[in-house]
């Protein structure tokens, strides 16, 4: 049977629409639910090295409360911004939508490239996400911190190492001109809290020992961050 060229422009046309979704569907995810029951949902990017370095601190999450879900950030460090935005977004409605995660908005934090992109990405959606958390963040694509930070529609609240020289991805003086920048428009909507002597990836086992103290106050922070704000700023 012959298609009418209508016909056959009809057909092309969904056959694009199905590209488009898939090529926007949500990244592989890893969940992790709280044993308590269900909790506000908290959206964890990772770092280049991927998802299973950040597994230990995921669990961290749900064993406070939260239903967790792990992405890994490389799927979203991609020059077509549209669909990164789009997958993010897909994620974390996906999570909302779960029966073991409570209505609300969100919390998400990124390590390393995934801080990048949660900083990105995640803090210019006021209407889906709380707070974004970002340790020791990909910063070296930055480069005017002002017109950055006055981009962002979402607070944000960076752990960050003074040693970290990293690739030199991270640095230091990068947060601190974005935590200035922020301070100029009050209220700030970045803060930066700095561990003294302190390297890159602090919270991951490769660490060396030095590094354990900084990685047990920032998760304790962000969880009390996550617990305040998640609480207190349901969706509307």
């Amino acid at each position: 049977m012959m298609l009418s060229p209508k016909h056959g422009f009809a057909v092309a046309l969904a056959a694009a629409a199905l590209a488009a979704q898939a090529q926007d569907a949500a990244p592989p995810q890893e969940v992790f639910a709280p044993a308590s029951g269900p909790g506000h949902v908290v959206i964890v990017i990772s770092g280049q090295t991927g998802m299973p370095n950040y597994t230990a601190t995921a669990q961290q999450l749900a064993d406070a409360g939260f239903f967790t879900v792990l992405v890994d950030g490389n799927d979203f460090w991609i020059k077509d911004t549209h669909r990164a935005w789009n997958m993010l977004k897909d994620v974390i409605a996906r999570a909302q939508a779960s029966p073991q995660a409570l209505p609300g908005k969100v919390g998400v934090v990124g390590y390393s490239l995934g801080g990048g992109v949660a900083m990105s990405y995640a803090a210019k959606m006021p209407q889906a996400v709380a707070i974004v958390v970002a340790g020791y963040p990909l910063t070296s694509y930055i480069k005017d911190p002002v017109e950055y930070v006055g981009r962002i529609k979402v607070p944000i609240q960076m752990f960050a190492g003074t040693a970290n020289t990293y690739k030199n991805c991270c640095l230091i003086e990068t947060a601190r001109k974005l935590a200035e920048a922020a301070k100029a428009a009050p209220p700030p909507m970045l803060t930066l809290k700095e561990y003294e002597g302190v390297g890159h990836g602090f919270n991951l086992a490769s660490a060396p020992r030095k590094d354990v103290p900084a990685a047990q106050d920032a998760m304790k922070q962000t969880i009390a961050l996550f617990k305040q704000t998640l609480t207190a700023d349901p969706a509307k």
